[in-house]
């Protein structure tokens, strides 16, 4: 019986190899979401790819463009050297890696994230309504709401504002 379990292990770490170098050993793997009882895949893009309609579930972009022209419910991740523009809206958390860059016109609601060397811009008319982690660059044109912390720069231009909360029994509330 060990000799089987022995022999199994070692077939399913020659096969985990050889598919690693079949990428040229960068094999990226992505856990399921969890949704409404199930599990499902995440989208994965790797080439230039427009959303029109509804999408449930995470998404990475690994390269190319990506418009969103409807709605994304789930977090959407940007990685090295792609980049995403945010017509419709955008329902989850956004991270942005170095490299990467999201440009939004429409809106995104939840937290976003950028790495160094990631770049966020918030054209005239759209909102970024959640807490921001910045460690890269935000270009303010539109409005923003929410809590902010990280070391990156965030500057404000043309008709760019921070929303300001209300605050009630201690917690912040935003009206949109």
């Amino acid at each position: 019986m060990n000799y089987h379990f022995n022999t199994v292990f070692i077939l399913f770490k020659m096969v985990a190899i050889s598919l690693a170098q079949k990428d040229g050993g960068k094999m990226k793997k992505y856990n399921d979401d969890y949704i409404d009882g199930r599990y499902v895949k995440p989208l994965i893009i790797t080439d230039n790819f427009s959303l029109v309609g509804e999408h449930t579930g995470t998404i990475y972009i690994e390269t190319g463009e990506f418009t969103l022209l409807g709605r994304l419910k789930g977090s959407l991740n940007i990685q090295k050297g792609a980049t995403a523009e945010i017509i419709g809206k955008q329902q989850g958390s956004v991270s942005i890696e170095a490299g990467a860059s999201v440009t939004v016109t429409g809106a995104i609601e939840g937290s976003a994230t950028l790495e160094r060397g990631g770049t966020l811009i918030i054209e005239e008319g759209a909102k970024l309504a959640g807490s921001l982690h910045n460690n890269g660059e935000v270009i303010l044109r539109g409005a923003f709401g929410g809590a902010q912390s990280g070391e990156g720069n965030l500057i404000i231009e043309d008709t760019g504002y921070i929303k300001e909360p209300i605050v009630k029994d201690g917690s912040h509330y935003y009206y949109w």
